[in-house]
């Protein structure tokens, strides 16, 4: 009885503190999301954000990094780190799953889906990030972010 109260308190102070969210979204849905989406820039060799929009609302997605020019998830996770836009969405809090696909030119494609952390599982504004490695044939910069909201849309 004492762990739980402790469990709860904690997770209150870092919900508070912004730090953390609830997990309101399906885990399961977002890993299938975020596969399907690796294998189809894959197939595509294509980075971008096709379909987030239309198919993020069953698995309760708010946010999505992709990334190519990384043989592991490592490298991508510290990728996305290292871009203030993918940082803030992988600090939305939630459900993080994340997923690749191997071009057939042998470009790996990454795909972070971010879950809801609220009672209705979304937040007030949808983001979309992508970044690309140096070198890795898509321009050799981090690429662009934007969020569907329009803030800072191309």
């Amino acid at each position: 009885m004492m762990l739980r109260g402790f469990i709860t308190g904690l997770v209150s102070f870092l919900v508070a503190a912004g730090g953390i969210g609830l997990c309101h979204a399906d885990c399961a849905a977002l890993h299938g999301l975020a596969q399907r989406h690796a294998h189809d820039m894959a197939r595509r060799d294509s980075l971008d954000h096709a379909g987030f929009v239309r198919l993020r609302g069953p698995a309760g997605a708010v946010a999505e990094n992709v990334a190519v020019g990384c043989d592991t998830e490592a490298c991508a996770r510290r990728m996305w780190m290292q871009s203030p836009q993918h940082r803030a969405n992988m600090m939305l809090g939630g459900c993080q799953a994340v997923a690749s696909a191997v071009s057939a030119s042998g470009r790996r494609y990454w795909v972070m889906e971010i879950g809801g952390n609220n009672a209705n599982g979304r937040h007030g504004r949808v983001s979309l990030a992508r970044a690309a490695r140096r070198g890795s044939g898509h321009g050799g910069t981090i690429g662009r972010d934007f969020s569907i909201d329009g803030d800072n849309a191309p």
